[in-house]
């Protein structure tokens, strides 16, 4: 039998790739929808689950199911940079200047909206002509648990480095934006058997009932320890082996607080 030059063998291996190339990217493309509802229905279950909620029974009852338990339970709020309440319509608009159809936009839940703004925040603002600190709003959303109308509880997002990786969550305050009502982590990296325990529901149950606030009323968060350290108002008990992923927590929960802290300041005059 002829045996093939090297040019038939590398001709053949760059059509392979090629070939290959363009069935992942076919596949990536067709599978983005989806993965933008799975990640829509992860925040919406974890916002839930920090006022109570299962959220393992929440994914069991499907998508349509959650987002409807989360239109009946909360009203989301908008602040911008100085801590006002503000409507949805800069970054509507913003996103139809770089394509994104009228109709989608106007489907899209406010905090998927702001997933999409921060992610072309960079484009938006060069086509303005516009440096980023000139152009950011420092959009940043909460999420008000309602009862019976009334305020119960409110939502803030939670995110930064753990040990590896980003850590996302959801921390829920009471009234007194002071109490925890709850915390959700549930997107991460860490180890398994260590820092990914930071999901496990004992560990997020410890930190019900905390205060964020000194009793002179100063931020002063809440802190992963351990041993006795972990007995205070202001502290959970961590996780064994997993110091690094408790401290990656305690400065990001800290700094998110302190974010939000002038809004609910405002919040706690009234």
């Amino acid at each position: 039998m002829e045996r093939k030059g090297d040019l038939y063998t590398f001709g053949f291996a760059g059509i392979i790739c090629v070939f290959c190339s363009v069935i992942l990217a076919l596949a990536a493309t067709g599978l983005k929808p989806l993965q933008d509802q799975n990640a829509e229905l992860d925040v919406l279950v974890n916002i839930l689950g920090a006022v109570g909620h299962d959220p393992a029974a929440l994914k069991k009852e499907g998508a349509v199911a959650v987002k409807e338990q989360f239109a009946k339970e909360f009203q989301t709020k908008l602040l911008n940079a100085s801590n006002q309440e503000t409507s949805l319509d800069f970054m509507k608009t913003e996103l139809i200047k770089v394509g994104y159809p009228e109709d989608m936009i106007d489907n899209l839940l406010p905090g998927t909206l702001l997933t999409r703004f921060e992610a072309k925040k960079g484009l938006m603002a060069r086509k303005a002509g516009k440096k980023m600190d000139e152009y950011d709003p420092g959009y940043k959303m909460v999420y008000v648990h309602l009862e019976d109308g009334q305020p119960d509880a409110y939502v803030i997002p939670v995110m930064g480095f753990g040990l590896w990786d980003i850590v996302k969550g959801y921390l829920a305050l009471g009234t007194d934006l002071n109490t925890v009502k709850g915390v959700t982590f549930y997107e991460h990296k860490e180890t398994p058997g260590l820092g990914a325990r930071v999901t496990e529901q004992w560990f997020q149950a410890n930190w019900k009932g905390k205060k964020t606030l000194s009793d002179g009323g100063e931020l002063v968060s809440i802190t992963v320890a351990k041993g006795d350290a972990a007995s205070g108002v202001h502290q959970v008990d961590g996780i064994s082996g997993a110091t690094l992923t408790g401290n990656g927590i305690n400065k990001f929960v800290k700094a998110d607080l302190m974010r939000y802290e002038p809004y609910f300041k405002t919040l706690r005059g009234n």
